[in-house]
């Protein structure tokens, strides 16, 4: 597996690692945003490889996948100004934002996927609604993140 990033780690970021080091965890190190500091020291506190970032730049500089969770609100503080390699993949998980709106907003030609993960992802109980473009690309998977090696 790819190590995973995670910028905004509120109700869904908790949900998304808490699904992935549920069976074992990650197998490699899992990097989590100061965005949700106590939710992401907690996490740190509980699972062995997640590792609390000092900002999100890193988690970019450190993940090969990088989930982008936060707020709609918050959009702007946590990602303007960012740099994300074209290597990486992005995983949208934002209510709203559109994936043209983040590549936008990220200025970047990075692969962009848009992902619907619900809380009972904490269970791996549920399935995630994937979609890259072109939109007739949709699929649903129990774990968007894994099928993104």
């Amino acid at each position: 597996m790819k190590c995973i990033g995670i910028i905004g780690v509120r109700e869904i970021g908790r949900a998304i690692v808490a699904g992935l080091c549920g069976t074992g965890g990650p197998a490699s190190e899992a990097f989590l945003s100061p965005r949700g500091a106590h939710i992401a020291a907690e996490l740190a506190g509980r699972y062995g490889r997640i590792r609390v970032c000092a900002g999100n730049q890193r988690v970019l500089d450190c993940a090969e996948v990088v989930s982008a969770a936060v707020r709609r609100q918050d959009r702007h503080a946590a990602l303007d100004g960012l740099r994300v390699n074209g290597a990486t993949v992005m995983v949208n998980v934002m209510a709203e934002i559109a994936n043209d709106d983040l590549r936008s907003m990220l200025a970047t030609d990075a692969t962009l996927v848009r992902a619907i993960p619900l809380p009972s992802v904490r269970e791996r109980r549920s399935v995630t609604v994937t979609c890259q473009r072109p939109f007739h690309d949709v699929h649903a998977v129990t774990n968007p993140w894994e099928e993104l090696q």
